[in-house]
């Protein structure tokens, strides 16, 4: 009988489980260095399901294709045009392209991949976003599910400006390199090497490079407030080694954007181009306001971050205040500073969200146990393979993988006039066009050789005389006929339903009948033809 016992017990406790021995196997011949936890397992899930997603949205009309333009005129060339090449009513316009580098990188991922390639910039783009965020919180907070909430809480409140394909999207993965690189526990050398050269990248891959400088300003100044307030006078700022490395870094940040073609010209039309009076007109410049759906997601980000900070145990650092309420304002400016405002909002809400939890829970559990990290080969397994699955559906990995040709049309928007300008090459249509201005990038891309376009989305290159008679024309003012005849418009290009108003009353005029119509767009041709 002891004898049996003993027996047993030696199996039970010399010789595992045919379960653990499995598990042992698994876990214990794969290499140490690239086992990963479960938490990386669900972090790769959510950006492999975030790229899957921005790839398979169709591409927004407008913008995409007007700087595809301008990046191939740019290759080809070999330079940067000094002044507005594309549009003939904006000859002699000085040309400060604060995009270029973009330009030509979407050009050439087009030129290699068709359209995938500039799904797979825009994906990764915005994937890249998410995953800094969720890195910098995590880090912060050891919680994969605040990190979730702050890259949900941010793709809600930029949805609608993420849903446009334009070098912005380079700028914003920047300015989010940025953030969470000044925002790490520890500061480390390269830092000092690394801030600078992506100034020196942002400043050729898109102009809102100030939001940048001004994200240090605001660490510079925080900083200094919180030593001053600290210490009771306000010379111990001059004595703080962190305020004076946010001044050498703002200086050095500073000096390296004018590695660009302009040098400091590029300043100059990035301060100047936000208040171009062209630009009142349209609507995400307009100031931020409870009727835009990214009005209200802001306004329930900002309830939050309020009652956040009444119940957070964390100290409230003057920086956060300061960049909150600073991109915050501008972004009640101008709706489009929503873009900038947006992650960082999510960003501190978290943080402060993970603080008032872990305060509430403080002695109910084991945190040691709570935050035990266990990394293991199947997680890797799995990772790598969710990677895969991922990659292999979406276009530009299905166009790698399998040579598969994506169909154009069904990878742009509805609105895009594919028919329209398919129905102006066939007609070879040639002359001043009038469109409308969200047409006016793909007339450039894709319309006829000989046309010209009357506007673009670079509303702001436009002499101001020119677009004032744009929207005279599109808003059926009473001489907008009489203009079109000034300047010598035969056909007329308009999205629909958008513009149906103006479509019937040319109509009814008598002067002009439709060449072609679908769903999106309408081509009205002149009946009797100005020479």
């Amino acid at each position: 009988m002891a004898t049996a016992l003993e027996n047993q017990n030696e199996s039970t406790n010399g010789n595992p489980s045919e379960e653990d021995s499995e598990e042992s196997i698994l876990v214990d011949r794969f290499p140490e260095a690239l086992r990963v936890s479960r938490f990386t397992f669900f972090t790769v899930c959510i950006l492999s399901l975030s790229f899957l997603l921005f790839s398979s949205l169709p591409l927004w009309h407008t913008d995409i294709w007007g700087h595809l333009a301008y990046g191939e005129l740019i290759w080809q060339s070999g330079g940067i045009p000094a002044f507005e090449p594309l549009v003939p009513l904006s000859s002699g316009i000085p040309f400060i392209d604060t995009a270029w580098l973009s330009q030509i990188f979407s050009f050439q991922a087009y030129q290699l991949f068709g359209v995938a390639g500039i799904k797979f910039l825009y994906a990764a783009a915005i994937t890249a976003c998410l995953g800094l965020l969720l890195y910098r919180i995590q880090k912060r907070t050891d919680s994969f599910l605040w990190g979730l909430l702050c890259v949900i809480g941010f793709l809600l409140c930029d949805w609608k400006q993420l849903g446009i394909v334009r070098p912005q999207l380079a700028g914003l993965l920047c300015f989010v390199l940025l953030f969470i690189t000044l925002n790490a526990r520890q500061w480390r050398r390269f830092y000092w090497f690394a801030i600078p050269a992506l100034f020196v990248l942002w400043a050729n891959l898109h102009g809102s490079f100030p939001v940048g400088l001004g994200l240090i300003g605001c660490f510079l100044v925080g900083r200094a407030v919180d030593v001053g307030r600290k210490s009771g006078t306000w010379k111990a700022m001059f004595r703080d080694s962190v305020t004076r490395r946010y001044f050498l870094l703002l200086e050095l940040s500073a000096i390296a954007v004018l590695v660009n073609p302009y040098g400091l010209r590029l300043y100059t039309e990035a301060f100047a181009f936000s208040s171009h009076p062209n630009l009142a007109e349209l609507v995400e410049w307009s100031p931020l306001t409870l009727r835009m759906y990214q009005g209200k997601a802001a306004a329930l980000l900002g309830l939050l971050i309020v009652i956040a900070y009444r119940l957070t145990p964390r100290r409230i650092s003057v920086a956060e205040v300061l960049i909150l309420v600073g991109l915050g304002t501008a972004a009640l400016w101008s709706s489009r500073m929503i873009i900038w405002w947006a992650p960082v909002a999510a960003y501190y809400l978290a943080l402060h969200g993970a603080a008032i939890w872990g305060h509430k829970r403080k002695g109910l559990v084991d945190e040691a146990e709570e935050n035990a990290v266990h990394y293991a080969g199947k997680w890797t397994v799995v990772s790598v393979g969710m990677i895969w699955i991922c990659f292999a559906v979406t276009p530009i990995g299905s166009r790698i993988l399998h040579g598969k040709q994506v169909d154009f049309e069904k990878s742009v928007s509805s609105t895009t006039p594919i028919g329209a300008v398919n129905y102006l090459k066939e007609k070879k249509i040639e002359g001043q066009l009038f469109n409308s201005m969200e047409l006016g990038d793909y007339l450039l891309w894709d319309g006829p050789e000989n046309a010209s376009v009357f506007a673009n989305s670079h509303v702001h290159l436009l002499p101001q005389e020119v677009w004032d008679h744009y929207l005279r024309i599109i808003n059926l003012g009473s001489d907008g006929e009489e203009l079109l005849d000034r300047y010598g418009v035969n056909t007329i290009v308009l999205d629909l339903p958008r513009r149906s108003n103006l479509l019937r009353r040319l109509e009814r005029s008598g002067d002009w009948r439709v060449g072609y119509k679908d769903g999106r767009s309408v081509v009205l041709l002149r009946n009797e033809p100005i020479e």
